[in-house]
């Protein structure tokens, strides 16, 4: 495409269009990609802002309409691959849609996680997408008094405007706990977290019920639930753990692959072979757990299904208020067989 820039020409929505040798409305849509506007279009006009250095004034627009086409994100764990994995999806759906991200971490403190809200308040984001440290506590209070738009990931929420995208931690819990059942395992470790959070609390109710089901006993000394999910502190009680031999188990269920990992690392150093040694089930299926020595047997749940719903929702209610709807969406968990479970006679 060729063009002649006229001196100290101001480079404007009006001169595109001019140049482009269309209407301005269409050269608005093609800046936004929206809807209507052919893909020949989009690429051409793009291409001539970039060639002009023409950037739409987004901040006096989103002004105008009291809008900042910003979403602040808040997660509790920058270290586990679940949450970037999450977070990676959230992204893809909203800079399809033109959103923009403000991320911040609250590593499961209450008062770090109020000083991040407080600040996407500041900021004054459209919505907020986050994995509460609580479900219930005056944080959740002071987003819902400024009347801003929530969709927890990873939690479930009792809050009747609050929606939520999420995986049963129940269902997960329960088909790894059957399933080690299922191979001849009848003492039977779980390694979960902050034992207030839902998805906990619903992850222990699975690991349970599957014990019932199948005529196991319960043995409340083969339950913990650390205070946060900390790789080193889960290394260090198996490693304990293994070591002092007061405690007989032959199967370990984790509540994410991540800590499932810490297990390897205790068995690479204690000279311990899984699964002959010990069976180990994890929850998440993140990548890196079928390369792992042996492969890593796991619950999936999808993360970018996971993402993208909480998009979904979460833009749905910003752009239609006067028809908002809070959904539960809930992800489907599925066992995924490797080799980390040996099949007692």
């Amino acid at each position: 495409m060729s063009y002649i820039k006229e001196k100290d020409q101001k480079v404007n929505i009006k001169y595109l269009a001019k140049v482009a040798n269309v209407s301005i409305m269409t050269v608005s849509r093609a800046l936004r990609k929206a809807p209507g506007v052919s893909k020949k279009n989009i690429e051409k006009i793009n291409s001539l802002a970039k060639k002009l250095n023409y950037y739409p004034d987004f901040v006096a627009k989103n002004l105008r309409l009291n809008k900042t086409n910003t979403i602040g994100i808040i997660f509790n764990d920058v270290k586990n691959p679940f949450y970037s994995d999450v977070l990676w999806a959230i992204h893809e759906k909203l800079h399809e849609s033109n959103y923009s991200m403000l991320i911040s971490f609250s590593n499961w403190d209450i008062n770090l996680e109020r000083e991040n809200i407080s600040n996407l308040i500041s900021k004054k984001v459209d919505g907020i997408i986050m994995s509460p440290v609580s479900e219930k506590d005056d944080n959740l209070k002071l987003l819902l008094n400024k009347n801003i738009e929530i969709v927890f990931v990873d939690s479930v929420s009792d809050y009747e405007g609050i929606s939520y995208s999420s995986t049963s931690h129940k269902k997960a819990a329960y088909i790894g706990t059957d399933y080690l059942i299922k191979c001849g395992h009848k003492d039977i470790l779980i390694i979960s977290v902050m034992p207030s959070a839902s998805f906990s609390k619903q992850f222990l109710e699975g690991y349970k019920e599957a014990l019932r089901d199948n005529n196991i006993k319960k043995n409340e000394n083969l339950i913990f639930q650390l205070p946060n999910t900390s790789f080193d502190n889960c290394y260090k009680l198996l490693k304990e753990l293994i070591k002092k031999k007061t405690l007989f188990f032959t199967g370990i269920i984790f509540i994410s692959d991540f800590l499932a990992i810490s297990f390897y690392k205790v068995a690479n150093e204690l000279g311990l072979k899984i699964p002959d040694d010990y069976s180990i089930v994890g929850f998440d299926n993140i990548d890196i757990t079928s390369a792992l020595n042996p492969p890593l047997t796991t619950i999936n749940q999808s993360r970018k299904e996971i993402g993208y719903e909480a998009v979904r929702i979460l833009l749905n209610n910003i752009n239609n208020p006067k028809s908002r709807v809070f959904e539960k969406a809930i992800n489907e968990p599925y066992l995924i067989i490797r080799d980390s479970v040996k099949k007692l006679e």
